[in-house]
């Protein structure tokens, strides 16, 4: 009898769930340009360090810089243009009224030349014109100033783009450029993790996917409280009749670390 326990419990350990995966980072993001130009400062000795979220890479923004004072000044001349011009329509809508109210005043008059209603007439009809032309300007100022509030908008956008850094926590893992390289769009520019959490992912057997989610999780022979976070729905394209998992857990002082993961 003792002996059918002893083999019973061998079966039993045999058959646990046993899988082996390597601490990853939470996340790896890799980081791309966004517009081009010329490299003109790098951090190199960040590799392999933790971010303090300042600015790692930094591209040439002398010019774009220059346009953006350029615009800035040129929309602020737009704006008192666009005063100046609504007062001066102001007036003339003003002086229109006036030269209607003439006219209405003579046009019927038996006493009044023809020339000299045609004259009102002339005088109303241009007043009348300029006020249209002032109106006219008034629009064409608004759209201008919409376009070049647009303008500033993308060179202040582009020129932050060209201030390259990693988040703060981030592992900086490779920087891909160096000083005085010319970047176009889309180029690598730096590789870096997020470590905040490690990650374990592993492929569990159809039979498993139960016994991850309600069991107890041993990590090398120690049980814990974690938990499988993520299970895929179907089975992977790869491990073919397995199910991919991820395990969040705390950071570890080193990533990479082999670990022996069993649900009980």
């Amino acid at each position: 009898m003792k002996y059918l326990v002893v083999v019973c419990l061998a079966v039993l350990q045999l058959s646990a769930s046993v899988y082996y995966a390597k601490v990853e980072p939470l996340a790896m993001y890799s980081i791309k340009a966004s517009t081009s130009g010329e490299v003109k400062s790098l951090f190199k000795e960040a590799e392999g360090k933790v971010s303090n979220g300042g600015v790692l890479i930094q591209l040439d923004d002398a010019l774009d810089k220059k346009e953006l004072l350029s615009s800035q000044k040129k929309l602020e001349a737009l704006h008192k243009t666009l005063e100046m011009t609504k007062l001066n329509l102001q007036n003339s809508q003003e002086v229109t009224q006036i030269k209607q109210a003439n006219y209405e005043r003579i046009k019927d008059l038996k006493t009044k030349s023809r020339v000299d209603k045609d004259n009102e007439l002339i005088n109303l009809l241009n007043a009348q014109n300029q006020t249209i032309s002032l109106e006219n300007s008034v629009q064409n100022l608004i759209i201008q100033i919409s376009d070049m509030e647009y303008k500033i908008a993308t060179l202040e956008d582009k020129i932050e783009k060209k201030s390259v850094a990693v988040q703060k926590g981030f592992l900086i893992y490779k920087t891909y450029v160096d000083k005085g390289d010319y970047v176009n769009v889309g180029a690598s520019l730096v590789d870096a993790y997020d470590i905040s959490k490690g990650k374990l992912t592993i492929y569990l057997s159809k039979e498993d996917v139960a016994l991850a989610t309600s069991g107890v999780m041993y990590i090398n022979d120690i049980a814990t409280d974690y938990k499988v976070d993520k299970i895929w729905d179907v089975v992977d394209t790869q491990n073919i009749s397995a199910y991919k998992a991820e395990i969040l857990i705390p950071a570890p002082k080193r990533f990479s670390e082999l670990l022996k993961i069993e649900f009980k």
